[in-house]
């Protein structure tokens, strides 16, 4: 997979989630996002800003936006009550 770095060459394999858990730390969902970094870019930091919108279709959405023309997007239906 390429790297979500915009101008980065490097293979990519590290798939980025994302999880949200209960306070026994179990998950309630837990979805990769189809966005992967090369292993430069996942060991040199990243800023990342999380934007949260409620929907009511029992769905996560994610949506990875690296300052480029590609935002990789993937839908998971949520099966486990909270």
């Amino acid at each position: 997979m390429p790297c979500i770095i915009p101008g980065c060459p490097n293979d990519a394999e590290h798939n980025l989630s994302v999880r949200l858990r209960r306070p026994d730390t179990s998950a309630i969902w837990a979805p990769n996002t189809e966005a992967y970094l090369c292993d430069a870019h996942a060991t040199q930091g990243l800023r990342i800003t999380v934007v949260l919108e409620p929907t009511s279709a029992h769905e996560i959405e994610t949506r990875v936006c690296a300052i480029s023309e590609t935002t990789p997007q993937r839908k998971t239906r949520i099966t486990k009550e909270a």
